[in-house]
């Protein structure tokens, strides 16, 4: 395989598995997958997914680019630290709104519990940031993971194959951003590790 191949190809998985993305992605694994909540009528998953594509995908998207678009930031990678602070913060307004809008629906606790999750994997990077270069893209996919496991063990959710998929993916992710020189071995392994250990005890003791 060659460079150029391999570039696109970690591109790709990167765009896929973005961080913007990653709670779609949760989102419809909960609604759609072998969960408790499979059995929920289709109009009521569409109005939650229409919630969770609004508040954490559509609007902070139209917002980073409206920054990008006033040369706040350069371009969308946030390759340099101080240039990710504003968009992360837009990103946790973004969880904490669709979090509240959701919270009078008993229907939705997972859903909410995976908020706060994605929530804390945020304050991470936003700790972390000004003083380190910390992988955005291994902490969602850290968190996502963390959920799949919890579900998978907890009785709440049963997708063996899926959670393996995902396993496969997110390593693959890891490579990618470290084929790309987006980051170094430390940066994928904190971003992942501490996604999955924040994400996990939100989800188990909220």
């Amino acid at each position: 395989m060659n460079k150029a191949l391999l570039t696109r190809l970690s591109q790709t998985i990167s765009y896929a598995l973005h961080p913007l993305i990653v709670p779609t992605w949760a989102v419809l694994l909960l609604l759609f997958g072998h969960t408790i909540m499979s059995g929920v009528s289709l109009q009521i998953k569409g109005f939650f997914l229409a919630i969770v594509l609004l508040n954490t995908l559509i609007i902070p998207t139209l917002c980073i680019g409206l920054l990008r678009t006033l040369k706040v930031i350069p371009d969308w990678s946030l390759n340099e630290p101080k240039h990710r602070i504003i968009p992360m913060l837009i990103v946790a307004l973004g969880y904490i709104s669709c979090a509240f809008m959701l919270s009078h629906l008993m229907l939705a606790f997972l859903i909410r519990r995976f908020l706060f999750a994605a929530l804390g994997c945020v304050l991470l990077t936003l700790i972390v940031t000004p003083f380190w270069k910390i992988s955005l893209h291994m902490t969602a996919a850290g968190g996502l993971l963390a959920m799949l496991f919890i579900l998978n063990f907890s009785g709440f959710g049963q997708f063996p194959y899926t959670l393996l998929m995902f396993i496969l993916l997110i390593g693959a992710l890891g490579s990618a951003r470290l084929w790309l020189g987006s980051h170094n071995l430390g940066q994928v392994m904190a971003g992942f590790g501490g996604g999955f250990l924040i994400a996990s005890a939100t989800i188990l003791f909220t």
